[in-house]
């Protein structure tokens, strides 16, 4: 919700300011008027819904494989994916195994290292040479060699998470080509300027 309120806040403004949030309500209006939206507010509500769908579809392999262990070991506990997280050394093999996969597919070890990025006015500008993460394992920021493809010396620059859109295959950023130039970085083999 954060990620549609961010990158929708004038669509959420002109067509679904007095919706009462909670239930998918805010979600449903958005949609109602998906001819309106601009191409960003499109893409965090596309985004929100994949991510909504793949939340799903791992609840549902992790309640396939561990529903004994769950019923077993974790009836009471007060969050059952915490639960089912921690005590995974004590569950059935085949639950494991899903929490696991599960595990890193949340995590996101799927790299980004290599996908080209693009900047908000679509200029290509370099690609994704290393990630860096929170202690929780999800995106903090990236770090991008820029420069070679704009005919400037080659440097790496780190931009933070909420400055990025991934898409199926590249990362998009929310800054243009001329302020992604101007960022500081680290050129090979020097130290940050």
């Amino acid at each position: 919700m954060e990620t549609i309120e961010g990158a929708c806040a004038k669509e959420i403004s002109n067509y679904c300011g007095n919706v009462t949030r909670g239930d998918g309500r805010l979600v449903l209006c958005m949609q109602a008027h998906e001819d309106r939206l601009g191409l960003r507010c499109q893409f965090a509500l596309y985004r929100a819904s994949r991510r909504l769908e793949g939340v799903l579809n791992r609840v549902e392999q992790i309640a396939d494989a561990c529903w004994n262990d769950i019923e077993a070991q974790c009836g009471q506990a007060e969050s059952i994916g915490r639960c089912v997280v921690e005590k995974r050394d004590s569950m059935s093999p085949s639950c494991r195994t899903v929490v696991s996969k599960l595990k890193e597919a949340t995590l996101g070890l799927a790299s980004l290292r290599g996908l080209p990025v693009f900047s908000s006015d679509s200029q290509d500008i370099g690609q994704v040479v290393d990630v860096v993460r929170k202690p929780d394992g999800s995106v903090q920021a990236i770090q991008i060699e820029v420069g070679q493809r704009l005919g400037l010396g080659p440097k790496t620059i780190t931009i933070d998470a909420d400055k990025l859109d991934q898409f199926m295959d590249q990362v998009r950023l929310r800054l243009g080509r001329d302020e992604i130039m101007n960022m500081p970085g680290t050129t090979p083999g020097a130290q940050k300027k």
